[in-house]
């Protein structure tokens, strides 16, 4: 393969998480090469290739049109660690070591606004080293705020799925929740920003964008919609009296709002749920 084909080549990073699905579902291009380190069950015909990011990545290409970044540990709680986290540093120290971009698109996390959260801090930690050490012309960081993907197969600890976890697979029926009663969220869908994603990589630009919704629904809406559609019962209680607002701001321009509807998300995500299992 000359220098000019390996050029028009994009890689992608992080197949195997929810919004990597999405993506390969929605572009699954010939002029792609999708990395994940275990087997993936995708019915698209897509170029796969299997590599640990942990071993030697001699067989990345050395030239690339894009690199798209999305490996990461996985979003559960006894990943929560610093530690844990910063192996995407260490990732990507070799990606930019091995093979040079027009685009490097990272993805990010709302997280990075949270204090002392381990996924948050890591995440700065891999903006700060891409910004002062990453060989592409272009990089474009992506600060991504409760997406939600019809991806079932690595259901994360985020709340929503908490409840499919415990209720659904566990069988609990009495839970104590880590946050409030007044905790909110804004959901976006992750092909929504999946198209805004690859859209904004054909841009010949830089960037640093928070992405999310306003249209917040609270917890305890989650909690009925749940109940309502599983008809399940339920016996919770929150330990937190402060409220967490978890939704993308204004903060200089530099965030673009979904304005989904996050109660219509939620509601199509647990009947698609229930749909593919209720076997």
């Amino acid at each position: 393969m000359d220098s000019k084909k390996k050029f028009d080549k994009s890689l992608f990073f992080g197949l195997s998480s929810s919004i990597g699905l999405c993506f390969a579902k929605l572009y699954p291009k010939k002029n792609f090469i999708f990395y994940s380190r275990k087997k993936i069950n995708i019915k698209k015909n897509i170029n796969i290739e299997y590599l640990d990011l942990n071993k030697n990545l001699s067989r990345l290409p050395k030239k690339a049109d894009k690199i798209f970044f999305l490996a990461s540990p996985r979003y559960l709680k006894k990943n929560f660690s610093k530690k844990k986290y910063l192996i995407e540093k260490k990732w990507l120290k070799k990606i930019c070591k091995k093979t040079k971009s027009n685009t490097f698109i990272y993805i990010s996390s709302g997280s990075v606004y949270q204090k002392k959260h381990p996924i948050g801090f890591a995440k700065l930690q891999c903006e700060k080293f891409l910004q002062e050490n990453s060989n592409s012309n272009y990089l474009q960081i992506w600060r991504p705020f409760n997406i939600l993907s019809t991806e079932y197969s690595n259901l994360s600890d985020h709340f929503h799925n908490i409840l499919i976890k415990k209720f659904l697979i566990e069988k609990k029926r009495k839970i104590i929740f880590f946050g409030s009663k007044n905790d909110k969220r804004g959901y976006s869908s992750a092909k929504n920003f999946c198209h805004k994603v690859f859209k904004y990589s054909k841009k010949k630009t830089s960037f640093k964008y928070d992405y999310g919704n306003t249209k917040l629904i609270s917890v305890v809406k989650i909690i009925r919609l749940f109940k309502d559609i599983f008809d399940v019962r339920m016996n919770y209680k929150f330990r937190s009296v402060n409220k967490n607002i978890n939704v993308v701001v204004k903060r200089n321009n530099s965030n673009i709002n979904s304005c989904e509807n996050s109660y219509k998300l939620l509601k199509n995500y647990y009947k698609e749920y229930s749909k593919k299992n209720e076997n």
